[in-house]
């Protein structure tokens, strides 16, 4: 896919989450009657700007637009840098704010009561989630799903054609040979060939294809290999699987009989082989078993036969297409579409959540981050090689991660604030208690005096004085807090550059 185009939707893509989170503080902080004076899509310099009847608010812009609606208090603006968004709202400590327009006052949002202001810093993280869901939605219900059955699962032809009717190759032995399946009603293989693969312990994408009594063998070399398929380079868009197959040196394991199996290096890939033009490779000799479904009538049967698989170089000493593949079928969720929206949408926070919690202890983990960089060479690989409801699945992940990832009460995230107004609430909380309590205790007391009366309908407010979290403490936090998300942030990005080259 042309580069422009894709990183024009990874722009757009991630201007929707941004955009989404921060409506998310815009609406529930109007809903309460909170000033909110700017809500702007990315940082620095504005590239749009949608303004009040302020002519100072005109400056700083390349576009602006006066707004015809006269009751508007909010600017609009979009900004140069696309990496985040904020909505400005009314602080109580600012006072040069309310003296120029003192009809502001009591619209700040530390005038709203906590849960309330609850509310205002988790609606940002509430809408992704709901966001993430809807997406997850619209791919499953809107699109053609497809599922790869991968190379343990492999159309041949019938065990007989295998024996007879299927032509010799020129060393006399059976080549393999694909055919279309049949699937049952959940778009499962109904009648198959299930090849004898040998699945690598440690790594769940790799198979050993040949069979381990058959070892591939190379002129001239004593070495033995495995003919493996990798199935984490699995596409869906492209149905040439030949880049999925190498041959990957082996090594012998004595477990009853001699068995060879891929042998990763310590960064868990394979350690694969290059050929010379001048080389062979043996033919190698793999056993399949034919499974048919079950139903009322049948029990399961299964036929073993040996089919061969002969493989050649091209003149560039690549593998040549050898004769099997891995089949993809299509379907529709139709009403089961809600079903697997809120799945992916519970196993992706499942992930994310479990993922974002192993920084704090494993640091392997940081191996697996990625900033913008890396999200957008993600998104654009799946966009050239599968089909596009999973590149919308993976927004809806990055949309969960968002979200999440604002929940951590680190300052400068919406979890921090959420923290503070916490500890306000708690302090308080105890505060107007034990005042609550001395009140009843002198209200008492007056009551049994025989000199004073008291006018119990008279409205009684707590006349403590709130504790707040010092603003310059608070503010200092938050900014060292900023600062270091901004050194992380860089340090990933150029850990993401360095990963290109």
């Amino acid at each position: 896919m042309n580069n422009f185009l894709s990183l024009l939707m990874f722009i757009i893509a991630f201007g929707v989450l941004i955009t989404i989170h921060e409506l998310g503080h815009l609406i529930t902080a109007k809903m309460f009657k909170v000033y909110c004076s700017d809500f702007s899509i990315g940082f620095g310099y504005k590239i749009l700007k949608i303004v009040r009847d302020d002519p100072d608010e005109k400056k700083n812009s390349l576009f602006w637009f006066k707004s015809k609606n006269k009751k508007r208090e909010t600017n609009f603006s979009i900004g140069i840098v696309p990496l985040g968004g904020y909505v400005a709202m009314l602080d109580a400590d600012e006072d040069e704010t309310i003296k120029v327009k003192p009809e502001l006052k009591g619209r700040s949002v530390e005038d709203i009561t906590y849960w309330k202001k609850i509310i205002v810093f988790l609606a940002g993280v509430f809408m992704n989630f709901v966001l993430a869901w809807l997406i997850f939605f619209i791919s499953a219900s809107c699109f053609e799903q497809k599922k790869a059955d991968t190379i343990n699962v492999v159309m041949t032809t019938n065990s007989a054609a295998l024996k007879s009717s299927v032509t010799l190759d020129e060393e006399g032995l059976i080549p393999f040979e694909v055919s279309s399946p049949t699937l049952d009603s959940d778009h499962n293989l109904k009648d198959f060939y299930v090849l004898n693969v040998n699945k690598y312990s440690d790594d769940e994408s790799i198979y050993s294809i040949n069979n381990p009594e058959y070892p591939v063998t190379i002129s001239g070399n004593l070495n033995k290999y495995s003919l493996i398929f990798d199935s984490s380079k699995l596409t869906l868009n492209n149905t040439d699987y030949s880049n999925c197959f190498t041959l990957a040196l082996a090594e012998a394991k004595t477990s009853g009989t001699i068995q060879y199996f891929p042998v990763l290096n310590d960064a868990k890939t394979l350690t694969t082989y290059t050929f010379s033009k001048d080389e062979k490779i043996s033919t190698i000799k793999a056993k399949i078993t034919k499974h048919v479904a079950s139903d009322l009538s049948q029990e399961n049967k299964t036929i073993s036969t040996d089919v061969y698989l002969h493989l050649t170089l091209d003149a560039d000493a690549k593998l040549k297409t050898i004769g099997f593949g891995v089949f993809v079928n299509s379907y529709w969720n139709g009403w089961n579409s809600f079903a697997v929206a809120t799945n992916n949408w519970a196993k992706a926070t499942d992930l994310i959540g479990k993922t974002l919690f192993r920084l704090f202890y494993d640091s392997s983990t940081w191996n697996s981050v990625g900033g913008p960089v890396a999200i957008f060479t993600q998104t654009t690989s799946i966009l050239t090689d599968y089909p596009f409801y999973v590149y919308l699945n993976t927004w809806a992940v990055i949309s969960v991660n968002l979200a999440i990832f604002n929940l951590l009460p680190f300052p400068g995230l919406d979890g921090w604030q959420v923290l503070v107004c916490l500890i306000e609430w708690v302090v308080n909380g105890v505060k107007g208690s034990k005042k609550n309590k001395n009140k009843e205790i002198k209200r008492s007391m007056e009551l049994t005096s025989e000199t004073k009366e008291v006018n119990v309908g008279e409205k009684r407010k707590a006349d403590f004085n709130c504790w707040k979290f010092p603003p310059k403490v608070k503010n200092v936090i938050s900014y060292i807090g900023l600062g270091l998300l901004f050194i992380v942030a860089i340090l990933i990005f150029v850990k993401d550059v360095m990963g290109l080259f």
